[in-house]
């Protein structure tokens, strides 16, 4: 029969392993007490030495061609670590990670709902919904093509639409592709702008962890903010953004391509903030962003990756040029020590 050492230790060994199976609040717990923090030390280092005494060393040269063909194909994959030292860090952060939980800061949350593209029809209401880690491109009945990026949703009245005039709801990201109609204005709802147009080309960026942003791409259009209805009408290669204090401005974009990279299968980030380039990485990859040291969240970084890439060597690239140290724990992308 097992006493209450061989448990607790089973306990220790199942909380280092898989730590998803666990609360926070019960890993903080576990690990509070400091004879189980010293008994998961222990196994620790004692799995670190037997993984250092069995893996032989590596094969430099093969390892370097293989980087090479890797790279050939795949942009970001720049990095060679080894299987223990990422292990042993990534379990050294569970146990500092318990101690210090509700210091952290959380700006994205991973979602558990089932991740499938859904359209559906009530009243003729046509409401599309796009997950995370997907985009879908769709045909509106005017002909209007819509690109809706990951966990986005469209929203138009289909008894409505194209009669007196053309209105969608959209939340999220949208890359526009307007069919002229001078008698039929293009319009699209966002929370907080109305944008409105007769033909053209047109990304519209509306989550609620940025600020709104319209970009133009081609023809002209008008933007106005539903908050004290200040408007402003733009050109191509402009951008009008919202700003936090519901004021809209004009931006310059020389790289349009940065603003529509998305609808191409490519992350691109010119001169972002990490909080903003983490956030849209957790909305692709659906995992949870977590700030152990907020002083980073406004480091500006520029970087360009695909898509299709696993989030791990997404993660190594930024540690490349991050000033601080960031390491994915389960569902989470966590940032500082």
């Amino acid at each position: 029969m097992e006493n209450e050492s061989d448990k607790k230790i089973e306990q220790i060994i199942e909380a280092l392993e898989s730590p998803s199976s666990f609360t926070p609040d019960e890993l903080k717990e576990l690990f509070s007490d400091k004879e189980n923090l010293k008994i998961a030390r222990s196994i620790l280092h004692a799995k670190e030495a037997l993984a250092r005494q069995n893996i032989p060393a590596p094969e430099v040269d093969r390892e370097w061609e293989k980087f090479k063909c890797r790279h050939k194909k795949k942009s970001t994959l720049v990095i060679f670590i080894g299987l223990v030292t990422a292990a042993c860090i990534t379990l050294l952060f569970i146990l500092n990670f318990t101690k210090s939980f509700n210091k952290d800061l959380k700006i994205f949350e991973a979602s558990r709902l089932t991740q499938t593209i859904q359209q559906d029809t009530i009243n003729g209401q046509v409401v599309i919904c796009i997950p995370r880690g997907m985009q879908k491109q769709i045909m509106l009945p005017d002909g209007t093509t819509v690109t809706l990026n990951a966990e986005s949703q469209l929203t138009y009245d289909y008894t409505k639409f194209g009669k007196n005039d053309r209105s969608v709801i959209i939340d999220g990201e949208g890359l526009f592709d307007v069919v002229k109609d001078s008698l039929h204005p293009f319009i699209v709802q966002s929370e907080k702008l109305s944008t409105r147009v007769l033909g053209t080309v047109f990304n519209i960026k509306n989550y609620k962890t940025e600020e709104s942003k319209v970009t133009l791409l081609s023809g002209s259009l008008k933007v106005v903010s539903l908050h004290n209805h200040e408007s402003l009408k733009i050109n191509p290669g402009e951008q009008a953004v919202l700003t936090k204090d519901n004021h809209l401005r004009s931006v310059l974009t020389s790289q349009t391509n940065a603003v529509t990279s998305w609808h191409n299968g490519e992350f691109y980030f010119d001169n972002q903030t990490l909080a903003e380039i983490l956030c849209e990485l957790g909305r692709w990859y659906n995992v949870s962003v977590i700030f152990k040291d907020k002083t980073s969240m406004n480091d500006r970084l520029h970087f360009k990756a695909y898509r299709n890439e696993q989030l791990s060597a997404i993660v190594e690239l930024l540690n490349y040029i991050s000033k601080k140290p960031i390491i994915i724990v389960d569902d989470a992308i966590i940032v500082g020590k």
